[in-house]
């Protein structure tokens, strides 16, 4: 069976193959780019690697290899007239393996003409098929910016459009020779621009880059695809697959693709091997970001890092008031500092804190000024509430959440939890942040 190697991209997915075919997704690209492969190989006994319904109901393939073809219809049948009695057709044949094959094929017979056997020579001989990354290019980028800027002008000057990283892919549209060098017209992600060719590799050069960088997936075309433990039609099934299944690509050879299917019961990686007729295989790239993308992605990175920070700061506040809770029913005494054996309400949140690692002052209105001010209406599980008398603060509480707080009340009491207005709160103070 031959093959036939396509390049499908729109942004980073591949869209589309051939069966047997290797497709490579390039951010950007917007159009089919087909390539003859660098070998041919024939068709495997791959039949058997569907299920036995889909073989069964499948035309029995021969082994034999497909001829070249040339530019006469390679469906018309075979006739008795010889090369001389069709000059133009042979001719045109010749000239077609020629330009393909690269080998000269000298004239003969009437009106250029040539023998069978010349054609035969030009159709046998070896083709060198052009790198399907030819109008790819893979920044490599060095120094201590990771990035080159795409710019709307083939110039330094250019307006910035946005920026490529370190092994990116772009599709080059076109090559601009100027006084400052090459550049290149690229189109990747969403950015059309320029950009230096000098950090870039492109060609057999990027195609050798692509499968060390690039992110390989396999999407299985035909459905009932058996998965075996060793890349031989004889090795044990492990499972099946179904069409328009996605899997990550471990590997490729001997007519055999290598799967990543996950983890087992147990946490353990499998892994099967596929016939590749069966499954396209294509190579994600990173893409190029508009200034615009750029300025998006830092303000999401922010905002998660202020979710995950105040996810840490809510979760250290539970864990407050959980500590504070343990200590419930332990008695009151002034002026101690023993969360078991006895304290008073500002030795109570001195040493329910103090465990957290902040730092509180001894007395009840030495705490009010120890953290930041916040509204009574805003607190929050953690925070200090104030009572004042006159004007004078003389007592503390924790607040736990839902209107109540957890102090130290008195010696009828001891330690507990009550409304957090048992008594009218004066201020609220935050030293957790």
């Amino acid at each position: 069976m031959r093959k036939t190697r396509k390049l499908v991209a729109v942004g980073c997915v591949c869209a589309a193959m051939a069966m047997g075919t290797t497709a490579f997704a390039m951010p950007g690209a917007t159009s089919l780019v087909t390539v003859t492969p660098r070998t041919t190989s024939s068709a495997s006994s791959t039949d058997t690697e569907k299920s036995s319904r889909e073989t069964e109901a499948a035309p029995e393939t021969t082994a034999a290899p497909e001829p070249e073809t040339t530019a006469a219809n390679p469906a018309e049948p075979a006739q008795a007239e010889s090369a001389s009695e069709q000059p133009n057709k042979v001719a045109v044949g010749a000239a077609s393996l020629t330009a393909a094959s690269g080998v000269s094929v000298a004239a003969s017979g009437p009106e250029g003409a040539v023998s069978q056997a010349a054609v035969q020579m030009a159709a046998a001989a070896p083709t060198k098929a052009p790198s399907p990354y030819e109008d790819v290019a893979v920044s490599q980028v060095n120094g201590d910016d990771d990035y080159v800027n795409i710019r709307d002008a083939a110039n330094v000057d250019g307006e910035i459009l946005g920026k490529i990283y370190n092994n990116c892919a772009a599709t080059i549209e076109e090559t601009v020779e100027t006084e400052d060098g090459t550049w290149y017209k690229i189109h990747s992600g969403s950015v059309d621009g320029y950009i230096k060719a000098e950090y870039f590799v492109t060609g057999e050069e990027a195609e050798e880059l692509a499968l060390k960088i690039g992110k390989m997936f396999g999407y299985v075309e035909e459905g009932g695809l058996r998965v075996r433990t060793e890349p031989t039609t004889e090795s044990d099934i492990i499972t099946t697959l179904w069409a328009g299944e996605k899997y990550t690509v471990v590997e490729q050879a001997d007519g055999f693709v290598k799967l990543s299917l996950g983890d087992d019961d147990d946490g353990n990686p499998v892994t099967g091997y596929v016939a590749e007729e069966y499954v396209q295989v294509y190579v994600k790239f990173d893409k190029a970001i508009s200034l615009e993308e750029e300025q998006e992605m830092i303000a999401e990175a922010k905002r998660r890092e202020e979710e995950a920070e105040a996810a840490k700061k809510s979760s250290k506040r539970e864990a407050v008031v959980a500590y504070a809770k343990q200590f419930i029913g332990n008695p009151y005494v002034w002026g101690g500092g023993s969360l078991t054996n006895g304290t008073d309400c500002s030795g109570f949140t001195r040493g329910v804190l103090g465990h957290f690692g902040y730092g509180l002052s001894r007395t009840s209105r030495a705490q009010a000024g120890d953290g930041r001010q916040v509204p009574l209406n805003s607190v929050e599980p953690g925070d200090l509430i104030f009572y004042a008398s006159g004007g004078r603060i003389y007592h503390v509480a924790l607040y736990i959440g839902g209107g109540r707080v957890i102090h130290a009340i008195d010696e009828a009491h001891g330690i507990g939890i009550s409304s957090m207005y048992w008594t009218t709160p004066c201020s609220a103070v935050d030293v957790i942040g």
